[in-house]
């Protein structure tokens, strides 16, 4: 059924409200879109009121014809029923103001129709910069104006260039008084794309001038709007603006130097920053006569710089484009670099001088621009210093700073390349001096003072940056110093790094003169000097080079057959586990697979049972174990447990060790159900029997770890009830052992989400008022609710802490009404497991508990946790504890004065909390204030000097409450 055509009296309806005239429009431009009728019909009809004498009637006409286009599917609309479009509203630039929003919409829409002739955008264009202004508009109607801009400048630019000067002159007086910053921000975001691609004629210099006009940026963004443009964006997009054409440079560079003297430090940062990107956009060629304005201006902010960190830091980025952007143009580069280093290189001579720094930062944008020009001339005045200076008799501060400066020359000659191009006379003497001082250590007289240990960790620093241009000489003499820094009785320096680049460029040298010397003489050296051996040659095994030679020489440490000392094969055994931390996947499965490293470890543990293997020693060997199982096929980890753990016992210390390291990490998805019971039952009763604290804690987290991984069976469930009952029947016969055991099994079970665990948790909390095991069962609480990184419990129900708070609070929540002590101390250990998002939910009915427990006579952990909590609610103001602060003033003044053992931590917390309380309104704090000033006084005496530096803290900011510039 077709759509009837819009009538005289439908449409004089439709203009009697904006809602029913966008509700009109929306129904026309459905039965347009139909085809139901054309649209010159519609304006034939809308004609009464588009041409109408009245004023008001024709803003309604224009702004119903508006927004049907608006409405209207983009390629709808024909050519010629565009360009009748286009006369009409151009027709209509010269009517009244108030007509002036319902054109711009119209245009709007039309400029994005699909078959806009593409004439009719000059046609618009030049109607429109004739007969009115942009900026005599509304902000809105100035947003959809710049808007409109935007579009054109993308999308038709052979048009917009056919108008020369006249849309570039139109678009500057648009843009001319803008002070909106959201309109500022459409103009700043398109017009260095324009201002880069459109010819600017003879109005480039009023182009630049309309920018200029608002540097720096100088606003504050509304606080409530939170699509706010802030300052900083909006500066940024302005120096695009200002860079976007090479005819701006000479006046950029005058803006940019006119404002760098302000006292503004934005000011300042926004000159420096214009002066970076101009020197990243503009050819140097372009910059180049500028140069010494720019260099003169930088040279005040930094030589001997400002005492803004930033405005040093901004001075040398917008130095280091300049430079580096003619690095490229050697005359101009040379020429640059030769105006700075003229003035630099003579405060390079002296470490004491005050202008040595901001010198040698200077030095290295020099450097880090044109290396081989700028560095041979920085090394040279650093040589004939050091040539000056004495190396036996002289202090080392000198030497230390200059291998310092020289160390960075390297690193960055090194980065871009240039380092084999510095001048090798230079270079080859500097490193004589460096080598001459890394070998004071073969004297005998070396006295190891801090002073010399800097100067030594300078020397190598330096080598080990020129590595590729050390003569065959230079390394002879450095190898020596190797040989003698391994084998020096007390000194222990790290030079792994320079060892691995002459590993990767010289390995036969390296190993003739420094590994096989260090492995055949191995055997003589003492355990410190064994163990700065493996630290410096365990790095080396991924180089192939040495790789085997190394890692015989460690598994000759760890499976000789002679009788070794316990202290020797532990340093070996550390070697090893810092060899399986540091290597990656592929070399721990190959070196398994070749070495069979996992049977020789688990043999070395078990064979020197009889000789008691010291803990220390069998836990290294439980890691590397660990370490390896974890990088294993899950096929190859299931046939090593299937293999060895049959004949583990495990009241064997040993095969307790063993068992933790193939055990601890193994992969959820492996099956134990055919070792389940018999582990379950043998870990218990060992922990149940024993008395050595360190066997127990690795039962205990094997305990933890198979009943978080156990397949989800009704077997394994009723074995692991088997065992619960085993431990509750040990509980009645007064066995605290039993109450930490149940923890352990109850915290696998809580993570892993099994059912079993409320019934656990709910047995633990009965025993909190039992007479002899209620401290045992606040510390199972703790035990449940801690993270243990060490543990490995893989199976993780989703928002299990939630379930877990929710469960102990259903077991708890009415003995906590009548607490006591064990019950409140276990409180607190399952709060501080509890997400804050779950205890705010819950604060009216925790908060009391949580004051009380600060209010009773509890262990410093437990009061640290509280008061840790509390805290976390007051940094953000929470209005709980706003409304509580009567109750915890007085609570933390009094814990504050707290002096018994090991109480330091709880008079800290306090007294922070009291310092974060300050944060509240002013209004909500002055009745405390006297009270509080004066109750902390005597944390200004406390013994402690970390209390008294949070006491001084805490006090100052009470006592400024209400001050003109304190508080609120």
């Amino acid at each position: 059924m077709t759509a009837p055509t819009p009538t005289r009296a439908s449409l004089e309806k439709a203009l009697k409200s904006d809602a029913k005239l966008q509700k009109a429009a929306k129904e026309i431009a459905k039965d347009l879109s139909a085809g139901a009728y054309d649209i010159a019909l519609l304006a034939e009809e809308l004609g009464f009121a588009l041409i109408s004498p009245d004023m008001a009637e024709r803003v309604g006409g224009t702004n119903l014809l508006s927004a049907v286009l608006g409405a209207l599917p983009q390629d709808l609309l024909s050519a010629e029923q565009l360009e009748f479009l286009t006369r009409f509203y151009t027709d209509r630039l010269r009517d009244h103001h108030n007509v002036m929003p319902a054109i711009i919409d119209g245009i709007q829409a039309m400029v994005h129709m699909k078959h806009l002739p593409r004439k009719c955008v000059v046609d618009i264009l030049q109607e429109f910069f004739q007969y009115t202004t942009c900026q005599s508009q509304t902000r809105g109607d100035r947003t959809k104006l710049f808007n409109t801009f935007k579009y054109l400048t993308e999308n038709f630019k052979p048009e917009l260039q056919s108008m020369a000067g006249d849309f570039v002159y139109g678009l500057i007086n648009s843009i001319d008084g803008e002070r909106d910053p959201r309109n500022l921000d459409i103009i700043f975001s398109f017009m260095p794309d324009f201002i880069s691609t459109y010819p600017l004629l003879h109005l480039a210099e009023e182009m630049f001038e309309i920018f200029a006009c608002y540097f720096p940026i100088d606003f504050n963004p509304s606080k409530q709007d939170p699509e706010a443009i802030t300052r900083d964006e909006l500066a940024a997009k302005l120096t695009k603006c200002l860079v976007a054409n090479n005819e701006f440079a000479e006046w950029v560079v005058a803006l940019a130097l006119e404002k760098l003297e302000s006292d503004l430090l934005v000011a300042k940062l926004d000159s420096l920053e214009l002066l970076h990107q101009a020197a990243v956009k503009f050819p140097p060629s372009v910059l180049e006569p500028h140069f010494e304005q720019i260099w003169q201006a930088v040279k005040a902010e930094t030589f001997p710089g400002s005492d803004k960190e930033e405005i040093v830091k901004a001075s040398l980025q917008a130095l280091k484009a300049l430079l580096q952007r003619a690095a490229n143009v050697p005359d101009i580069s040379h020429s640059y670099q030769s105006t700075i280093l003229g003035v630099i290189l003579t405060h390079l001579s002296d470490v004491n001088q005050r202008l040595f720094h901001p010198a040698t930062s200077l030095a290295l944008v020099c450097v880090a621009s044109d290396a081989p020009f700028a560095a041979t001339k920085i090394l040279n005045t650093f040589l004939i210093k050091l040539e000056s200076i004495d190396l036996q008799t002289s202090l080392p501060e000198q030497r230390i700073q200059i291998y310092r400066i020289v160390t960075q020359i390297y690193k960055i000659s090194a980065l871009n390349e240039d380092l084999i191009k510095l001048d090798s006379s230079v270079v080859s003497r500097l490193q004589d001096d460096v080598i001459a001082a890394l070998r004071l250590v073969e004297r005998e007289d070396f006295d190891a003072k801090k002073e010399d240990l800097e100067l030594q960790k300078a020397s190598l620093n330096v080598l080990s940056e020129s590595v590729p241009i050390l003569t065959e000489s230079q390394r002879a003499l450095v190898y020596k110093a190797f040989v003698q820094l391994i084998s020096h009785p007390i000194l222990d320096l790290d030079f792994t790094q320079i060892t691995q680049r002459l590993g990767a460029l010289q390995p036969v040298e390296l190993q003739a003169n420094f590994i096989d010397i260090s492995i055949r003489n191995f055997g003589i050296f003492s355990n410190f000097i064994k163990r700065k051996i493996y630290a410096n040659l365990l790095p080396l095994i991924p180089q192939l080079a040495f790789t085997q030679r190394i890692l015989d020489l460690l598994m000759q440490q760890l499976f000789t057959t002679e009788q070794l000392e316990p202290a020797v094969r532990q340093l070996a055994l550390e070697a090893l586990n810092t060899l399986l931390t540091q290597e990656d996947q592929h070399f721990i499965v190959d070196l398994q697979q070749q070495s069979n490293l996992l049977h020789k470890l688990i043999e070395l543990a078990q064979k020197t049972e009889t000789d008691s293997m010291p803990s220390e020693s069998l836990e290294q060997i439980s890691g590397a174990l660990s370490r390896i199982m974890q990088q294993l096929p899950l096929s190859e980890q299931s046939a090593i447990v299937s293999e060895y753990l049959p004949d583990l016992q495990l009241h064997l210390s040993a095969d307790l060790y063993v068992a933790k390291g193939l055990l601890g990490y193994l992969h959820q998805d492996i099956s134990l159900d055919d070792h389940f019971e018999r582990l379950l039952n043998d870990l218990t009763k060992l922990s149940l029997s024993s008395d050595n604290e360190k066997l127990r804690v690795i039962a205990h987290h094997l305990l933890c770890s198979l009943v978080n991984k156990m397949d989800n069976t009704p077997e394994n469930r009723g074995k692991v009830k088997k065992v619960l009952v085993q431990l509750k029947n040990a509980i009645k016969e007064g066995d605290g052992k039993a109450v930490e055991i149940s923890a352990w099994i109850a915290k696998g079970l809580v993570v892993a989400g099994f059912e079993e665990a409320g019934e656990v948790v709910g047995d633990l909390s009965d025993l909190l008022k039992h007479p002899t095991l209620s401290t045992a069962a606040a510390v199972a609480f703790d035990i449940l609710a801690a993270e243990f990184p060490e543990l490995d419990l893989p199976v993780v129900k989703f928002l299990y802490k939630q379930k877990f708070f929710h469960t102990i609070m259903g077991k708890m929540g009415n003995k906590l009404a009548n607490y006591c002590v064990q019950h409140l101390k276990a409180f607190i250990y399952v709060l501080k497991a509890t997400p804050m998002a779950v205890i705010k939910l819950n604060i009216e009915k925790l908060g009391p508990l949580l004051f009380k427990s600060l209010e009773e006579p509890n262990d410093a952990k437990s009061l640290c946790i509280a008061l840790g909590i509390c805290e976390k609610f007051v940094q953000q103001q929470d209005a709980y504890f706003q409304g509580h602060l009567n109750n915890l003033i007085p609570i933390c003044l009094e814990l504050s004065k707290k002096k018994e053992q090991n109480t330091m931590q709880v008079r800290i917390a306090a007294l922070q909390l009291l310092y974060d309380i300050t944060k509240y309104p002013t209004f909500v704090l002055l009745p405390h204030k006297v009270d509080v000033t004066l109750a902390m006084a005597a944390a200004l005496d406390d013994p402690k000097r970390l209390v008294r530096n949070v006491a001084v803290k805490a006090r100052n900011a009470w006592f400024l409450i209400g001050a003109p510039n304190g508080g609120d």
